[in-house]
């Protein structure tokens, strides 16, 4: 009888702690999408929805009217474009009652729909960053630093507001590091079979995974090679619904190699040296407190392998890219450890 107490009441303490820990997730998540959610809202509300200035708008609204015959590549990245059509059908009535009359956009409905998708991935990827920091032992107050670095970044609101996908690709990313730092083979399986349904450039993530994570080589094998079919096989049938075609894409895709001259330039120039501060805004100016020793030391003890060649798949993002600010912000999770691992260490250094 003692026995079976003693497993009850570990079963019951084992639960408990599942049940605080889902909470402070929860929380967490509404703390990040209540950070979002207001700047997000103003860039939505007063953006210059252009398609010409910016063709993603028009690819992805597109999609989320079923309409495929969009830029061959843009039109597989359905996940957010179609969650947003969902949200519409349901709530677009709503949605239309509360539209001001001056929003500039096509569809204050749907706009407003990926509005909320968006700000809900973002608040997940909020939640991995935090989690991510945590990962690397610092304290609670470091975390927050390195979360808020994330969600002030003027990109996040970009992401959030618009009709665009770099919401999904961030969350597969913050997924990636997460899952490579704690050894997590169910944020590494979520991150296989996600990424290539949020961009295609996670083809350069995936060598990534495949050498750093702790899931074994044969296992990510079949992961990876279940993740291809199921990806092609929709592309196949998709490409029934439209114009264009796989083959056509990766035609596409490769003519990108030849924006790399001209993101040179703009990278070794002062707007491309403005371009890499912006990630981290005004919370950049913690990393004056790299003129010290020891916090130098201790960024450098803690930056392994991986995190170095992530940030040259960034780099190689970005070179791929006419928007170079956008795609370092990739490497937002990297930085934000960076910041609270400093936050931290000036805490402990502070006179007491």
């Amino acid at each position: 009888m003692k026995l079976g107490n003693r497993r009850e009441k570990r079963a019951m303490n084992l639960l408990l702690l599942q049940n605080k820990t889902t909470a402070k997730h929860l929380l967490l998540l509404l703390f990040c999408f209540a950070i979002l959610f207001g700047p997000a809202y103003t860039l939505f509300d007063s953006y210059n929805y252009d398609t010409v200035a910016n063709p993603d708008l028009e690819s992805y609204l597109g999609i989320a009217h079923f309409d495929f015959n969009q830029s061959p590549i843009r039109k597989y990245r359905v996940i957010v474009p179609l969650l947003a059509s969902g949200i519409h059908y349901v709530f677009g009535p709503v949605f239309s009652s509360l539209a001001p009359y001056t929003f500039p956009g096509p569809d204050f409905s749907l706009c407003f729909s990926f509005l909320i998708v968006n700000c809900l991935f973002m608040s997940i990827f909020g939640l991995l960053v935090y989690q991510y920091c945590k990962a690397y032992g610092v304290s609670t107050l470091g975390a927050l630093v390195g979360l808020l670095s994330v969600l002030t970044c003027r990109w996040a609101s970009y992401i959030a507001g618009l009709p665009l996908v770099d919401s999904l690709y961030l969350v597969v990313i913050g997924m990636t590091l997460l899952g490579i730092k704690t050894k997590n083979s169910k944020l590494i399986f979520l991150a296989i079979f996600i990424g290539p349904w949020a961009k295609e450039s996670f083809v350069f993530v995936a060598p990534l995974i495949f050498f750093f994570s702790s899931v074994s080589k044969p296992k990510q094998l079949v992961w990876f090679i279940l993740s291809g079919v199921l990806v092609f096989s929709f592309r196949y049938y998709l490409d029934t619904f439209s114009d264009t075609t796989t083959a056509m894409a990766l035609k596409n895709d490769l003519s990108l190699v030849s924006k790399i001259p001209d993101s040179l330039r703009r990278l070794f120039s002062f707007h491309g040296l403005y371009e890499l501060t912006a990630v981290v805004g005004p919370w950049g100016l913690l990393f004056i407190s790299l003129l010290h020793k020891k916090i130098r030391m201790l960024l450098k003890q803690k930056t392994t392998l991986y995190m170095g060649l992530f940030l040259l798949i960034v780099l190689l993002h970005a070179l791929l890219s006419n928007e170079l600010a956008r795609m370092f912000y990739l490497a937002a999770p990297i930085t934000a450890v960076w910041l609270a691992l400093i936050t931290d260490e000036i805490v402990e250094t502070f006179p007491k």
